[in-house]
């Protein structure tokens, strides 16, 4: 019998892991938490609570910009029997929310599916009065795939799409004051050779300009002429619809 026991140890050793795995996960989060935050050191958002289990909790924040904060996973038990933490995550605030699945995985690898999200523009307006400059309207996030090495940092992969609803905008071309509004643009997240991109469209399919991130960390913006089209805005030089007016860059990652 002995002799038995000790050819199927591994299975009880297995055994034993998923025990001390699932019961970790059905801790209680408010037993945790107290002994968890000191070893945080200081946060960036102030933790109002903390409900759940480590498999299937929530927390309560509260952050400079956003506000309230509610934040919602529920982790796959089963993939951490493979190295990774896999969790549906979902994130909501005042004017602000993301949804999808995230996997992490022990090579610092991680990859994002079925990202959606919602933003207002609102918040970005401390970033854009730095340029004296205004935006009104929402942003959509929908289908975004990525994937993330966190040891480089790097942006291996991206795909999806943002939608802007449209809106009044703002900005200064040499020194003087530009109002207008800005119709519905339409931005393709793809991967091309070694860069992340976004093409700005209009609903129509017409080029306004793109975001770009390369692999070396440096990210820029193009803005065609037709974008001061669509605002109504004149171009004193001769340039055609595509022309590219206006590219910047700079070392993001």
């Amino acid at each position: 019998m002995l002799q038995a026991l000790w050819a199927a140890r591994w299975y009880w050793i297995l055994g034993l892991f998923v025990f001390l795995i699932a019961g970790a996960l059905q801790t209680p989060l408010h037993f945790i938490w107290p002994y968890l935050k000191p070893q945080l050191g200081p946060l960036p958002v102030q933790v109002d609570s903390v409900t759940g289990t480590l498999w299937q909790g929530q927390v309560q924040l509260r952050d400079a910009t956003l506000g309230r904060v509610d934040a919602r996973w529920q982790i796959a038990p089963s993939a951490l029997l493979l190295g990774q933490l896999s969790s549906t995550l979902q994130v909501k605030a005042n004017a602000a929310r993301l949804d999808g699945e995230v996997a992490v995985g022990l090579d610092q690898q991680v990859q994002l599916q079925q990202v959606s999200g919602f933003l207002d523009s609102s918040l970005l307006q401390p970033l854009l009065r730095r340029g004296r400059a205004s935006l009104a309207g929402e942003f959509e996030l929908s289908q975004l795939h990525a994937h993330i090495d966190l040891a480089t940092p790097q942006l291996l992969d991206a795909r999806g799409r943002l939608v802007f609803s449209g809106g009044d905008v703002s900005f200064p071309v040499d020194g003087k004051p530009i109002s207008a509004t800005l119709p519905m643009v339409i931005g393709d997240i793809a991967q091309q050779e070694q860069r992340t991109v976004v093409d700005l469209n209009t609903t129509e399919g017409d080029a306004l300009g793109q975001l770009y991130l390369q692999a070396d960390g440096w990210g820029g913006t193009r803005i065609r002429r037709r974008f001061l089209d669509v605002l109504g805005q004149p171009w004193p030089a001769q340039a055609e619809a595509d022309t590219v007016i206006f590219e910047v860059s700079e070392k993001i990652l």
